[in-house]
């Protein structure tokens, strides 16, 4: 799913007036062009792996609590080196090309700065610093791709991608991330320190419950429009529309693992 590119938004200008699209044109070729190939490769059975698990009857209640069904086996999808770094590019691109994040970067310039075309390449400069240093992050990040096993659909809008910013720094997870990618499955994004299954992506299904709770993400930080396959949602659209998905979620490194508590009265 790419995000509509404004006119001339990543286009620099010299003193003369005269034009740079390079920016424009490196994100259309090294970006989108790619991103058909990652969202075939998750989609694609082939590269689905499964095994028999058995999981602690604790963390089965909450995770079945959060929207996740809960099956006697564990799935991945196999996950290349390059697919990892196509995927961590176009979900940082998502990221931080997004004309409310661009225009984030431009009003922190222009603080120091009357001059617009100075500080436009500011913005564009340090847009491209942040971009790489969340690719970094997410190249190294444990992935999950959850799948939707009911009726609802993952809903994309116009607000681009929910991040925690600053990062975090008391969890040991800076910040985390929601990206539908069609309206089947998404992916979510997760800084684990010194993760060692980089070969990997995990799969995850999603019940209507785990659909929604991931959609009052991507609806809390809508701007005007909602994009959806299916007929819309609108009551459940509207219930929704620009306000901040409920924080009750909690993830923290504990003892080098992952715990995940889940507090259902800040629903």
């Amino acid at each position: 799913m790419n995000i509509a590119v404004e006119s001339e938004l990543y286009t620099r200008f010299d003193e003369d007036g005269q034009k740079d699209t390079a920016i424009e044109e490196w994100f259309a070729k090294e970006i989108d062009g790619p991103s058909t190939r990652i969202i075939e490769h998750f989609l694609d059975p082939d590269n689905t792996r499964r095994r028999p698990f058995r999981g602690d009857p604790a963390k089965a209640k909450t995770t079945r609590e959060l929207g996740f069904r809960v099956n006697d086996y564990f799935e991945e999808i196999v996950l290349p080196q390059e697919i990892r770094t196509l995927t961590a590019r176009y979900l940082a691109a998502l990221l931080v090309r997004h004309p409310q994040y661009l225009g984030k970067l431009q009003r922190f310039h222009a603080q120091a700065d009357s001059d617009t075309r100075l500080v436009r390449e500011r913005a564009l400069a340090n847009m491209l610093t942040i971009y790489e240093t969340y690719t970094n992050a997410i190249s190294r990040a444990e992935l999950m791709i959850t799948k939707r096993v009911g009726t609802n659909e993952y809903i994309y809008a116009d607000g681009g991608l929910s991040i925690q910013e600053p990062w975090l720094t008391e969890s040991g997870i800076p910040f985390d991330i929601h990206a539908p990618l069609t309206p089947d499955i998404a992916i979510q994004v997760f800084p684990i320190p010194h993760i060692d299954t980089l070969h990997r992506a995990l799969v995850g299904e999603s019940t209507n419950q785990g659909v929604s709770r991931q959609n009052r993400i991507m609806l809390g930080i809508a701007r005007r429009f909602v994009f959806t396959r299916q007929a819309p949602p609108t009551g459940f659209i509207a219930a929704n529309f620009g306000k901040p998905a409920p924080k009750n979620i909690g993830r923290h490194m504990v003892n080098g693992r992952v715990q995940v508590t889940y507090d259902p009265t800040r629903e």
